[in-house]
């Protein structure tokens, strides 16, 4: 519990802070659940975002993220963000986190009738690992289809994975489907 010490702050500073929308994900299967959440500060290429992800019986990943996004082409099909993440997560083997740098992309063109492809890869090397921590790997990787202007439903694979100096941790090593609305 000693991370969320160090969270608590940063969630204070984000919520004082004037945002222009967002987007609210859950992401779902039989052993995993997954939230996440993803504010544009106004006025900037900021966004901050913040997750949560339960496995039955490998633990849990709690993320805290900033990542600067593409904004000079207005209506381009993709959009790219780099930054990095704060990650904590529990398991039966340890507690321990990481911070991690990388960035995602999501591409949707309008030839495709709402369907959209996207990823994500964050890594932490040891000297930005936590406890016994040596690195850490986060990999997403999805296939949505707009429904709506402001909701997507997607199918991907997320591998969260933390090496340390005695096992190796996939904490979360696994298919979703998903639901994403933008606000």
């Amino acid at each position: 519990m000693k991370l969320l010490r160090y969270l608590a702050p940063i969630a204070l500073m984000i919520s004082n802070s004037a945002f222009a929308g967002g987007s609210l994900g859950l992401s779902i299967n039989n052993e995993v659940a997954g939230l996440e959440y993803d504010a544009t500060r106004m006025g900037t290429p900021l966004h901050v975002s913040a997750g949560f992800i339960h496995h039955e019986d490998d633990g849990n990943v709690f993320n805290l993220g900033i990542n600067a996004v593409d904004v000079r082409t207005q209506g381009s099909p993709v959009r790219i963000g780099i930054g990095g993440k704060l990650y904590g997560y529990f398991t039966d083997y340890n507690d321990s986190g990481a911070i991690a740098i990388g960035g995602f992309v999501d591409y949707s063109p309008v030839q495709l009738n709402g369907l959209a492809l996207g990823g994500h890869v964050y890594y932490s090397p040891s000297v930005l690992s936590f406890e016994d921590t040596e690195n850490l790997v986060d990999l997403g990787l999805e296939v949505g289809y707009r429904l709506l202007p402001t909701a997507k439903i997607y199918a991907g694979y997320r591998f969260i994975e933390a090496q340390e100096e005695v096992v190796d941790i996939e904490v979360i090593k696994a298919g979703v489907v998903g639901l994403q609305i933008d606000f």
